[in-house]
């Protein structure tokens, strides 16, 4: 007798044998039960997970000669001739071979005729989405109208090709990936029935490789044990399958962490030298790098489908990466796998990929860069150590770059800009602050980007007793808040520049007033003025250079 491979010798007899499609199932056998079986069902879900396998155990439990039963005998006639892919009510097609029209047609001529000896006449259409469109138009009127006692059963791993006009005449089931603990219980049930030492890591390692397939995995166990004998250990399973060493993907991990360069060369030149696939080991870094974030963001309580010595390491180094670093990290070596594909160098790739991880630089959290900044702020003599002390415009240039980004200015600076106070111009009239207002802007955006900014969306409304009185449009609350903030240094600024020496006050108009008035549009090139504050000031580069900073659209 020639050899029965593991797949098809441990095919599920009855629905209860069926590993983790118990959703469909018990839904099939509950139908069965209240008889309300329909004519079309469509299987889909990835292969090697059951689906022709449930449609031949539906096609039993109909025909069977104690059924239509949730319990087929497997012993009379009709079990048989199923189980054997012999009878003559069961017919089983691969859509992918016969999708044309003309297979269709002689498909319906067979419908004329009843069933003989079971009780239904089922087809089951494998692939289905492989059919043309005129094969489909000619399943419908029969799906709509099916003969008496005739079932049809599509399984597909791609339902989205399936037209929505086959779709709709259907039950639709979708079948699931399985666990790694499913089949490695499944393939230790095998292994124990056939006398098969085999050890846990080969067991876990199959498992990750069948991707959720069930027929995957005892395809791979047939394959090893052909290779290994009747006892299978890791090495073996390691061997055949051609797995990467998992140490090489600790050994990335230590050499982000010492930030060694030199030994990313290194390990590069050891993958090319050994015929290691680039694809799969950054597939296997991708892998371990989320092994590395899983723990750190579930702090170690999170199980792993990798040995015990190797998720002790996981949980040794975890705790040196933040999750926002895993995160590019996994980004690189993503890009890079997809960027290898289409390479003639993919060793240069690589070698970009792993100096680009040692060399990255750790992510700072926002927090921590506004406490740092807000630090700066409150230390001013940390920043000016560079500038020199006697020049009051380099001193207030130093601190520029708060105003950059929104901030106010220290009062030190407020010092060194204004004048000792005068008495306030009670004199001045809104036509004379109108004709200076865009030239004011102008001066407070060549000093303070932001506050000009701000300033720049308000206008001039009135001047009385010695206050001018600023209105801003309705949606423009935050912009008039810290144009108040600094309101004591834009009345300094405006005397020094204008000889106007006014109070500030600011308020919301809702009126047209400023639709009438305002007769310029607040343009602002914020990469421009961001460069060109970048080249007259040493200390805006110093701190770019300290948090790697760049500037963003």
């Amino acid at each position: 007798m020639s050899y029965l491979v593991l797949a098809r010798k441990y095919r599920p007899m009855f629905f209860a044998d069926v590993v983790g499609q118990e959703h469909v199932t018990m839904t099939l056998q509950n139908a069965i039960e209240q008889k309300r079986v329909a004519n079309a069902y469509l299987f889909s879900g990835p292969r090697g997970v059951g689906k022709t396998t449930v449609a031949r155990l539906l096609a039993k439990a109909l025909n069977c000669d104690q059924g239509p039963t949730t319990q087929p005998c497997n012993t009379c006639s009709c079990c048989v001739e199923i189980n054997e892919s012999r009878s003559f009510d069961v017919f089983e097609i691969d859509g992918a071979s016969n999708r044309g029209i003309d297979e269709v047609r002689n498909l319906r001529e067979g419908l004329r005729y009843s069933p003989n000896p079971g009780k239904y006449r089922i087809y089951i259409i494998d692939e289905v989405h492989m059919l043309t469109n005129e094969a489909f138009n000619a399943l419908l009127k029969t799906l709509e109208e099916p003969p008496s006692r005739v079932l049809f059963i599509f399984a597909t791993t791609e339902a989205h090709k399936v037209p929505a006009t086959i779709l709709s005449r259907c039950q639709k089931f979708d079948f699931k990936r399985l666990s790694n603990k499913m089949i490695m219980d499944q393939l230790r049930s095998i292994c124990a029935k056939e006398a098969i030492e085999i050890d846990e890591d080969s067991l876990r390692i199959i498992a990750g490789k069948a991707e959720g397939g069930m027929r995957d995995a005892q395809s791979i166990l047939d394959q090893i044990i052909a290779f290994a004998g009747k006892n299978v250990r890791s090495a073996d399973t390691e061997r055949l399958l051609g797995m990467i060493d998992r140490n090489l993907f600790f050994r990335v991990s230590d050499l982000i962490t010492n930030s060694d360069v030199a030994g990313s060369i290194q390990l590069a030149d050891e993958l090319f030298v050994g015929g290691v696939d680039f694809s799969d080991f950054l597939l296997g870094l991708a892998e371990h790098l989320r092994n590395l974030l899983v723990i750190k963001i579930t702090a170690g309580n999170h199980e792993l489908d990798v040995s015990e010595v190797d998720a002790e390491h996981y949980r040794s180094q975890a705790p040196l990466f933040s999750s926002e670093d895993l995160l590019r990290y996994i980004k690189i070596a993503s890009e890079t796998e997809n960027l290898i594909k289409r390479s003639l160098n993919p060793r240069l790739h690589v070698e970009v990929a792993l100096v680009k991880m040692v060399k990255m630089g750790k992510s700072v959290e926002l927090s921590e860069l506004l406490q740092t900044v807000a630090e700066l702020k409150k230390k001013p003599d940390s920043i000016l150590i560079q500038q020199n002390a006697a020049d009051k415009r380099s001193l207030f240039d130093n601190h520029r770059v708060n105003q950059f980004f929104g901030g106010s200015a220290p009062s030190e600076i407020e010092t060194l800009a204004a004048a000792e106070p005068e008495a306030i111009d009670t004199t001045v009239s809104l036509a004379d602050i109108e004709s200076k207002w865009p030239d004011f802007v102008d001066d407070v955006k060549k000093k303070r980007i932001a506050l000009g900014i701000y300033l720049s969306m308000a206008w001039p409304k009135e001047t009385t007793g010695g206050k001018m009185q600023l209105a801003f449009p309705p949606d423009c609350s935050f912009q008039m808040s810290n144009v108040e903030k600094d309101s004591v240094w834009l009345q300094d600024l405006l005397r020094e520049t204008s000889g106007c020496n006014l109070r500030f006050c600011c308020m919301i108009d809702n009126s047209d007033y400023l639709a009438q008035k305002r007769k310029w549009m607040p343009i602002v090139d914020k990469r421009r003025e961001f460069e060109d504050l970048l080249k007259n000031n040493a200390m805006v580069q110093h701190i770019l250079d300290l948090f790697d900073a760049e500037f963003a659209e």
